[in-house]
């Protein structure tokens, strides 16, 4: 069966979609541009407001990095602002070196695409042979639900966000009647910050023979795991089931993503078969450079100090959520926080009201989040100080108490993934 939603984009919910967004960009919060001026990640400026910035995912602070745009600028003076050519033909020795470097970092087998939507486009119908079957996080990124929509050939049930009790059940199931069974999941999710269980996946794995994982992590890549390799890749002690999809436009902080394979046979078909890797344009001069400078840093023993100097930022957050109050969908630590407000209108006026505090916030409604489930999504980021993170929450708070939000508001994840919520209702995550 056919998971409704991103992939066949039906004409009631783009309706509905629709009308969602129209609202909030009339309530003035999504789709806008920034004042022409020099931006360094601390604030941005919005129609001659200074705020402070708590809305971007570059976790680590790595765009500013004086080390990547000098690799940017020295790969246009040597190549040029393009290397219009396929990949299938020629490619940019930046590209092998840059393979070469990101498989030192996760101890795996390389390839890098012009994005995560693309690396899921091009892995998934190579990987999924005719007559397996996939099973599908509700919550997972909206590009792996546009990837899955292509395997027509295939048997496609979604789970309910994270039950694993559930899941088991189904995989037993489909293990009876398919070769092969892929998970396919999200390592961390971009709406609310909260993590797969790798644990349990690992467990997955290990116990039934037929089961598969390919995992989304483009939200995990860089600020978590040894040489920043993710929470997936940092988990999983025994990668022989599983493809990992990293993300470079987070805090890896250029453009591109990186599928990492367990053995060379599957990186070679993707390479050979995957329609993206064939048809789309490549990964241009500027990028690539400015990637492969990222990479380096990433192998570096000092790299980890930065890791924990994020991380630190996080756990304020988090002491700070409980301190005041602050009912987090997820208390996970990572650098994404969420606070479910319910009603677009409601997450509209918080989002306007921490505005005129001086703090730049996202307002999450459908179709990024379930409908009636919307909410307000911070994001912690090495440009944020911790005078910052303190005035940030200070403002939450005020919201969260004029709108009467309470920690049962927290539950409301698991209401939905033990289906209290209906399931026509969710839509899956975008960031």
């Amino acid at each position: 069966m056919k998971q409704p939603g991103a992939g066949f984009a039906p004409a009631h919910t783009v309706s509905a979609a629709d009308r969602s967004v129209a609202e909030a960009v009339q309530a003035g919060v999504i789709m806008q541009t920034i004042d022409d001026l020099a931006y360094v990640g601390r604030h941005i400026e919005l129609g001659g407001e200074r705020l402070l910035n708590f809305g971007c995912c570059s976790y680590l602070g790595l765009d500013q990095r004086v080390e990547l745009k000098r690799a940017a600028v020295d790969a246009i003076e040597r190549y040029g602002t393009q290397f219009s050519c396929s990949r299938a033909y020629l490619q940019l020795p930046l590209y092998p070196e840059l393979e070469n470097v990101v498989g030192e970092m996760t101890d795996g087998l390389v390839l890098v695409a012009p994005s995560t939507t693309l690396a899921h486009i091009a892995a998934l119908p190579v990987l999924v042979e005719k007559g397996d079957a996939v099973l599908i996080d509700q919550f997972a990124h909206a590009s792996l639900h546009t990837a899955v929509a292509l395997l027509r050939a295939n048997t496609v049930e979604p789970f309910r966000h994270n039950r694993f009790d559930q899941l088991e059940a189904k995989i037993v199931r489909l293990s009876e009647k398919h070769r092969r069974v892929w998970l396919v999941c999200d390592g961390l999710y971009s709406m609310h910050g909260d993590f797969a269980p790798m644990d349990k996946i690992a467990d997955l794995l290990a116990r039934h023979p037929a089961l598969h994982a390919y995992i989304d992590d483009a939200h995990s890549t860089s600020w978590t795991g040894e040489d920043g390799r993710g929470h997936a890749l940092a988990q999983l002690s025994d990668r022989t089931k599983v493809v990992v999809a990293l993300g470079f436009a987070k805090a890896f902080a250029v453009g591109g993503a990186a599928l990492v394979f367990s053995n060379e046979e599957d990186r070679q078909r993707v390479r050979r078969c995957g329609g993206p890797m064939l048809f789309s344009g490549p990964l241009q001069p500027p990028l690539l450079g400015a990637a492969l400078a990222s990479a380096k840093l990433h192998v570096q023993p000092e790299f980890s100090l930065l890791q924990r100097a994020l991380v630190s930022r996080i756990d304020r957050t988090v002491a700070l959520g409980k301190e005041l109050g602050i009912p987090f969908v997820s208390t996970d630590r990572t650098p994404i926080f969420f606070v479910r407000f319910g009603p677009s209108a409601a997450t509209l006026a918080a989002v306007n009201s921490m505005r005129r505090d001086g703090v730049y916030s996202c307002a999450s409604v459908f179709p990024a989040v379930p409908q009636n489930q919307a909410g307000v999504r911070l994001t912690i980021s090495m440009h944020n100080t911790m005078t910052d993170i303190e005035h940030m929450m200070k403002s939450l708070a005020r919201e969260v108490a004029a709108h009467g939000i309470t920690g049962e508001s927290s539950d409301t994840l698991k209401a939905v993934s033990a289906g209290d919520i209906a399931p026509a209702t969710v839509e899956t995550g975008s960031s």
